[in-house]
């Protein structure tokens, strides 16, 4: 796929809103640790007092030990020691974007915060973001959902992807595959997709 055009799938999937206050930060599952460092970042700005980290091993972990999840907890309690454990949901069994959402939706009933919950941040990898939004609106219809995504570049992600032994052109592809197949599926909403993008499928 030409640079110019992988750009642009690059710019459509990563979806960034402007920072405001919401209920809880939910970061979604990916070898990239940029995610908890987002969460961490939001929490202690005041942006939410409580995050809720959700993945278990799947397409993502890469090499990962652990449940996603695990790995980015392990990571705040290195990292932002001072942020405590109460501050963090952790939701470990999970292997897709759909099951990160029924299943955080369980244990945010559980604890009997979910009615409570008007206002998400969506943190996933950039590459993710635009698909975890869309899955997200289907779970979470009445709620406003906040799209805040590691700040990045399609050369920096290329390089993190690649260094994982991910094919990066295949990654975009597949993601765009996914938004437009999905809703079909009923596993997400739908989008309009950019009609420069329409034809590279």
């Amino acid at each position: 796929m030409d640079k110019s055009i992988s750009k642009k799938v690059y710019n459509f999937l990563s979806l960034t809103d402007e920072k405001v206050k919401a209920d809880l930060i939910m970061g979604f599952g990916h070898f990239d640790l940029r995610i908890p460092e987002q969460c961490a970042v939001l929490l202690n700005g005041g942006f939410a007092g409580r995050i809720l980290f959700t993945g278990g091993i799947g397409a993502g972990s890469a090499d990962f030990q652990n449940p996603e999840a695990i790995e980015f907890l392990n990571y705040i309690k290195s990292k932002y020691p001072r942020i405590e454990a109460g501050h963090i949901l952790i939701e470990k069994e999970s292997t897709n974007t759909g099951d990160n959402l029924q299943f955080s939706i369980d244990i945010l009933g559980e604890k009997g915060i979910l009615e409570s919950i008007h206002r998400i941040i969506l943190v996933a990898t950039p590459t993710r973001q635009r698909r975890v939004f869309l899955t997200a609106k289907k779970y979470f219809p009445n709620t406003e959902l906040i799209n805040l995504p590691p700040s990045s570049s399609y050369e920096t992600d290329k390089e993190m992807n690649e260094k994982k032994d991910v094919n990066f052109g295949e990654h975009l592809i597949g993601e765009l595959e996914r938004i437009i197949k999905y809703p079909k599926m009923g596993f997400a909403c739908g989008t309009k997709i950019p009609q420069e993008l329409e034809n590279i499928i």
